[in-house]
């Protein structure tokens, strides 16, 4: 389920560093110097029009650190100060860069830099008071620093809203910038529908091509092998046992065989598989499951909030560390 959180800028600092990263984006030069060119070139694939990114970070601390590692692509962040809404944004992914931070924003006067950054969508204006309906009825009245909307107040929205898009849109005569993974599949629609209509002309072929597919969805033979004997069989979210429709998941991106290793990977059922690699059926590091609101009410809906089954061996175990590069970039 999506969250929303807010960030304020109340003081000259803050305001200084609107200008810098969120009203313009950062170039992408300073991030590959810092960062890399992997972390980067994945950023850049999904601002492929900028020649930055939109961020902003936290400061070290128990509450902005609990906050950071829950947030998640996808994810709402609303910009707030005096008294006022005025960005939207949703996260695309997160790091934790000490370096990278004190170059785009230098350190607040404590000496600490916002290490916790979380890259965004380029942020629409909105000006709405917090004080006005009906963003008033849901949400808070005041904030400060950077906080989390509860859980049970992003329910209520759901359960009077139908879903977060038709809530912001009410509130903030917006519309929810699409994620990544959301603007990819529009765009494989798109290449989908001008693709010829089928014809027959060899059947043969045709045939052959279609038992190579179902060999694909099912993963490289060994690596599903792995993970049938690790997961005994069962799909690790349903614990569905056809093994005909079980699937051998990365977890981090397939980038050659050194990923077809037992704990960068899930045995998933198809339909599961499709939903974990959209991101909306996600697996916390803690291997709790949690839905995109888009799948309450339907038959996964009773799936949110339980736990993955765990492999036999704990050697066997999904790594923490891809599940955080899939959904966070952490």
């Amino acid at each position: 389920m999506r969250q929303i959180f807010i960030f304020t800028a109340g003081d000259k600092t803050a305001r200084k560093n609107l200008n810098v990263s969120i009203i313009q984006p950062v170039p992408f030069s300073l991030m590959e110097e810092i960062a890399g060119s992997e972390k980067t070139s994945y950023f850049q694939s999904i601002f492929p029009d900028n020649d930055g990114f939109y961020a902003w970070g936290a400061v070290p601390g128990a509450g902005n650190e609990r906050n950071w590692k829950l947030m998640q692509p996808g994810d709402l962040v609303l910009t707030v100060f005096e008294k006022k809404y005025h960005f939207l944004s949703s996260v695309v992914g997160k790091l934790n860069n000490p370096e990278l931070s004190q170059r785009i924003w230098g350190n607040n006067p404590g000496g600490y830099t916002w290490q916790y950054m979380y890259i965004l969508t380029k942020p629409q204006p909105i000006a709405v008071n917090l004080s006005d309906k009906p963003a008033i009825d849901y949400l808070p009245s005041k904030f400060q620093g950077y906080a989390k909307i509860s859980e049970k107040k992003v329910l209520r929205i759901l359960e009077n809203y139908g879903s977060l898009e038709n809530f912001i849109k009410d509130a903030f005569a917006q519309n929810i910038p699409p994620t990544p993974a959301e603007k990819e599949i529009a765009h494989a629609r798109s290449e989908a529908e001008a693709i010829p209509p089928f014809t027959p002309s060899n059947l043969v072929d045709g045939r052959e091509k279609v038992f190579r597919e179902v060999v694909r969805r099912e993963g490289q033979p060994i690596f599903r092998s792995q993970l049938l004997v690790a997961y005994d069989n069962r799909c690790a979210v349903t614990g569905c046992e056809v093994e005909a429709v079980l699937e051998a998941a990365h977890i981090a991106p397939y980038l050659g065989k050194e990923s077809n290793t037992v704990q960068n990977g899930l045995l998933l059922r198809a339909d599961i598989h499709t939903l974990f690699d959209l991101g909306q059926l996600k697996i916390t590091a803690a291997g709790k499951i949690e839905l995109d609101e888009k799948l309450f009410g339907t038959m996964y809906g009773e799936l949110h909030g339980k736990q993955i089954r765990k492999p036999i061996s704990k050697a066997a175990a999904p790594s923490i560390a891809a599940l955080e590069l899939k959904f966070g970039l952490a």
